[in-house]
């Protein structure tokens, strides 16, 4: 098979989840398709390392999450330039909701560390088991167990949930970290 037909068919196979990927990470419009370009520039000029079958995606994810990782600090400098204009005025909070709302788990996913979030979200968003988003952060698959496991804990504590189940509701209408950040897509 020639370079451009085994591109083709890994771009096929994969483009899907390195979407859900970017999209999951809050990045849409031009900025979700330049990561992705990106994301894929990196796959041709690295065909030959490229690996084939199931350990594409996480290969693929690993490079996003690189090139989403500079895009984040090119947003950082860009935010540094512009925190020199005065702050507009604000507005009261809105009204707390007893389910969590996107806001709220947005904030409890900004309030865990990079590797933390990363890790719940390449579980909770992106469908990857423990072990192939251990092969995404570059961890053995024990540690991905384990550092999920207390990542989700502390999300739940965060967002205020009885930790019940990872993805039930409880009888007082509480609901699982797992659970909130899925309806949150919806």
């Amino acid at each position: 098979m020639d370079a451009e037909a085994r591109f083709r068919a890994l771009f096929d196979a994969t483009y899907p989840a390195v979407v859900r990927f970017v999209r999951h990470r809050g990045l849409v419009g031009h900025d979700g398709e330049d990561l992705i370009a990106a994301t894929y520039e990196v796959a041709w000029r690295r065909l030959d390392v490229v690996p084939t079958g199931d350990a594409a995606v996480p290969w693929l994810l690993t490079v996003a999450l690189n090139q989403l990782r500079n895009h984040r600090r090119r947003q950082a400098r860009d935010r540094a330039l512009v925190e020199r204009l005065p702050a507009p005025g604000q507005t009261g909070p809105p009204p707390e909701p007893s389910i969590p709302g996107w806001r709220d788990i947005r904030r409890a996913l900004d309030a865990l560390t990079e590797s933390d979030r990363e890790l719940v979200l390449l579980v909770a968003w992106d469908g990857l088991s423990p072990a192939q988003a251990a092969s995404v952060l570059g961890l053995t698959p024990t540690a991905a167990r384990t550092r999920l496991h207390r990542a989700r804990m502390r999300l739940a504590d965060l967002l205020g949930i009885q930790r019940g189940g990872p993805s039930r509701q409880s009888p007082r209408g509480h609901v699982g970290p797992t659970e909130a950040v899925r309806r949150s897509e919806t």
